[in-house]
């Protein structure tokens, strides 16, 4: 094996499920000569700018680029089809993918006939499976060996952000659509906006992209929201926030690797499912289910977690 490989990973999913890969760059940054990444437009700008060498972003044709760059390792960190397409076309001598055994027996002939090696992963929600940044840990293991996975937030967050932010002393709500999605209605969004208004000193934060719900929100609980057009500082003002409320998203996982302590909220349905896989990462956390009256729990996990930190 080369001594000081190139490496092409491939993660075409979301800025949380990017983040998920923070750790294993984390460890071949020590032990490789150049990190590509393939990701979406969605999740183009995950990373700092330090964390990986180039970012291509998927498009049509890219395949062919990939191939004059002599990859060693070509990763498949997606369950994405076209993530496997674009390993087998990058040309790289070792290319590492997930199958699913029998849970998906052709999708898994089919992988198998793109990449060089395997590793396994179940195809639907197993209590027993880890964390998903231990899963995509493992596709990194020819290179990092048995070294232990990261889970330092002071080294991880200069993977997520440019530079260290100012330190600000507001917590941060995060006002978007994931709520609604994950099965909150909007009046406890706002009920819980208006509580962490009265007890703390906040900052509600937007994608310019959810405006509309976000104003809605707003009127409703009687607070400002900051938007937010582009990701990079969208991150910075997590990062540096004294904590984070918000629902299972890229918030959270921003939250996570950066040290930043957050109440993460998770839809009822699979709960302890989800919650086990997606987490926050290197982060204090307090769990809260979307149930009930979550959004008081939501206010009250923060107030604990705040305690904690205290102590």
């Amino acid at each position: 094996m080369n001594s000081s490989p190139s490496v092409l990973i491939v993660r075409l999913d979301a800025i949380g499920d990017a983040l998920a890969l923070v750790p294993l760059l984390a460890a071949l940054r020590k032990r490789v000569a150049r990190i590509d990444v393939v990701l979406s437009p969605k999740n183009a700008a995950a990373f700092s700018k330090s964390a990986v060498d180039r970012v291509f972003v998927e498009a049509p044709g890219l395949g062919d680029r990939l191939a004059q760059n002599g990859y060693d390792y070509a990763l498949v960190a997606t369950e994405d089809a076209s993530g496997y397409r674009l390993a087998r076309d990058s040309a790289a001598p070792n290319r590492i993918g997930f199958q699913n055994g029998w849970g998906k027996p052709l999708k898994s002939l089919w992988v198998r006939s793109l990449l060089t090696r395997t590793v396994f992963r179940t195809a639907g929600l197993d209590p027993q499976a880890p964390h998903e940044s231990q899963v995509l840990f493992q596709l990194g293991t020819a290179m990092t060996g048995t070294s232990p996975i990261p889970r330092d937030a002071g080294m991880l967050r200069g993977f997520v952000v440019d530079a260290e932010p100012r330190r600000d002393e507001r917590i941060v709500m995060q006002v978007t659509d994931k709520w609604q999605r994950l099965g909150a209605e909007r009046k406890a969004v706002a009920e819980l906006a208006r509580t962490l208004q009265q007890r703390h000193a906040m900052r509600f934060v937007a994608a310019e992209s959810e405006r509309g719900y976000a104003q809605e929100v707003a009127a409703s609980a009687g607070i400002s929201v900051e938007y937010f057009r582009e990701l990079g500082p969208w991150k910075e003002a997590i990062a540096a926030a004294n904590a984070v409320v918000a629902p299972d998203s890229g918030a959270v996982h921003v939250a996570g690797m950066t040290g930043t302590p957050v109440v993460a909220a998770f839809a009822a349905k699979r709960f302890a499912l989800q919650t086990g896989r997606w987490s926050p990462w290197a982060a204090p956390y307090k769990l809260v289910e979307i149930s009930g009256d979550w959004a008081n729990a939501a206010g009250n996990a923060l107030e604990e977690l705040e305690q904690t930190r205290a102590l």
